[in-house]
């Protein structure tokens, strides 16, 4: 594949010190969810440096407006005429694990290895993809287009950072959307519906005597047998094939459900059931209320069946609703981050559902208000027996393709 030489200029820009010391920096500053504020200030002030435009965005919390943290939106300014393009990571990480053999916020380097907490989620990939950025900076290189570039908050909370900025009018032409993908590009994801099961039952009360007892239902019971009718977790051989679907050959083992959780108060009559969806595309909100409806109304032989259903569980604003996402592998933008891909790499591009099968991410939400938008990124996550995991880490030359990578991609596409 020929490269062109405004990519070359680019390429030999980028330096992975800069890279390592951005990436280590924002992971020795500790941002659990809703506690971002010092990488947000500390990126906004970075940005700047470069030239980008920073606005301060508040976050809340979608159910408690107690909770409020912040994200820097940045905008690089293109000379005009080109298409924009949005660079979106989240600066929030996953909890710390239990296990840890080193400092999680450290950012040991080892063997070519970068340790700590965001270490590949996310925290390195977003230092690689502004990093790559900075090497067009670096280049002299101007581009017709915008780079909006977007490191949000509260990623883990179905998204909420990225649902602010769209809701408050930030967009572009096409986005990036860095995960853990271990450099392949993700095209197709599942989406995710929480599904909810309220049941009511009589309640015995320690009334044992016959007429109680005739009247009584255990709602755990109950709720044990509702789960018998939808099926186990994690396999799409469902009782009856009742989710409605067409297969995706990217996506084999989908759709499937896992039961998040079950609860009733002691004295309680009341018992929750919670479990999730994992949809393909094709799948809808409407489709998966309706194919659960159905199951419950073809329920005839569970005495006592009081139930309320909701769905989204969380109701009609749930962030953990998420459509699935799609991309043609021949659309411009996925074009151009393979090209970058395998330029930086030398290996042809790994594209569809590849590393990003069975998760989703801030793409789906991007994807469904009409932008253009894959994941792609670096880290691997089979490095570990589970996921979340201590010891998390990414290997730096993975940061350099991916900073390569999204350079090329913003030349291609905002050029």
């Amino acid at each position: 594949m020929k490269q062109s030489e405004d990519s070359k200029k680019a390429f030999a820009a980028i330096s992975e010190d800069r890279l390592v010391a951005l990436a280590r920096k924002i992971i020795s500053m500790p941002s659990k969810l809703f506690e971002e504020h010092e990488v947000a200030d500390y990126l906004d002030r970075y940005l700047s440096d470069m030239g980008f435009a920073v606005e301060m965005m508040e976050v809340t919390h979608p159910w408690d407006e107690t909770l409020v943290t912040r994200q820097p939106i940045a905008i690089l300014k293109g000379t005009g005429g080109g298409p924009s393009l949005m660079i979106n990571g989240h600066m929030d990480t996953n909890v710390t694990m239990s296990g840890w053999t080193v400092d999680p916020y450290e950012g040991k380097l080892e063997d070519g290895w970068l340790w700590g907490l965001g270490a590949q989620d996310d925290k390195g990939g977003m230092a690689a993809a502004i990093s790559g950025i900075e090497g067009l900076i670096e280049a002299g290189i101007k581009l017709k287009g915008d780079i909006v570039m977007c490191p949000v908050a509260a990623h883990k909370v179905g998204g909420t950072g990225t649902r602010t900025l769209l809701r408050k009018g930030v967009g572009a032409d096409f986005c990036i959307n860095i995960e853990h993908a271990a450099n392949t590009i993700g095209t197709v994801c599942t989406g995710g519906i929480r599904v909810k099961i309220t049941t009511t039952t009589p309640g015995l009360f320690f009334r044992f005597t016959p007429e109680a007892r005739a009247k009584y239902t255990n709602a755990i019971e109950q709720q044990a047998d509702l789960i018998g009718r939808f099926g186990p977790s994690l396999t799409n051989q469902l009782p009856n094939n009742w989710l409605s679907h067409t297969p995706h050959p990217e996506l084999a083992d989908f759709p499937m459900i896992r039961y998040d959780s079950i609860g009733k108060d002691h004295y309680g009559r009341g018992c929750e059931l919670v479990f999730q969806v994992r949809t393909i595309p094709g799948m809808t909100l409407d489709s998966v209320r309706d194919d659960v409806q159905r199951v419950l109304d073809g329920i005839n032989d569970i005495p006592n069946l009081d139930y309320e259903l909701t769905i989204p569980a969380n109701g009609p604003t749930d962030p953990y609703f998420m459509d699935p996402m799609e991309i043609s592998p021949d659309h411009p933008l996925v074009r151009a981050v393979a090209e970058g891909q395998e330029l930086a790499s030398g290996k042809p591009a790994l594209i569809g559902s590849v590393e990003r099968i069975g998760n989703y991410g801030d793409g789906n939400v991007i994807g469904a208000s009409g932008i253009p938008s894959l994941q792609y990124g670096p880290g691997d996550i089979k490095v570990y027996p589970e996921w979340p995991a201590p010891d998390e880490r990414v290997l730096v030359s993975e940061l350099m393709i991916t900073a390569k990578a999204c350079a090329h991609a913003a030349l291609t596409l905002c050029g």
